[in-house]
């Protein structure tokens, strides 16, 4: 049995947002990849950290967070969204997080999605 209880409603308070990635069409006729929102859900943070480097007088901060939401049949990982950070990018205090996992914990108990967002100075 995992550790995390069942999802109760007063938990999920935090607003965020999930965008899909879909593949258009430019006007050369290039395929580029572009975001669009496919829903607003409601979730817990889970604040992870983060850890900052310099590299070649370049400050980058990276920031760590997990989000727990209710199950959804729209982020669910098959044959076609096997990569979920190639599917999908949660915007959280106006900022795009990339997603590094997506791990369902059972019936009842929801989906945690662990994300980085990192920010050059």
């Amino acid at each position: 049995m995992s550790d995390i209880p069942f999802i109760k409603a007063g938990q999920l308070d935090t607003p965020i947002e999930i965008y899909a990635y879909t593949n258009t069409q430019n006007e050369y006729g290039e395929i580029t990849q572009t975001r669009s929102l496919l829903k607003t859900v409601w979730s817990k943070l889970i604040a992870k950290g983060g850890k900052e480097t310099t590299t070649d007088d370049i400050i980058v901060s990276t920031s760590k967070v997990e989000f727990l939401v209710r199950w959804d049949d729209d982020l669910e990982l098959n044959s076609t969204t096997i990569s979920p950070e190639e599917h999908f990018s949660i915007k959280y205090l106006n900022k795009y997080f990339n997603i590094s996992s997506m791990e369902y914990q059972g019936r009842g108990k929801g989906i945690i999605i662990k994300c980085y967002y990192t920010d050059d100075k």
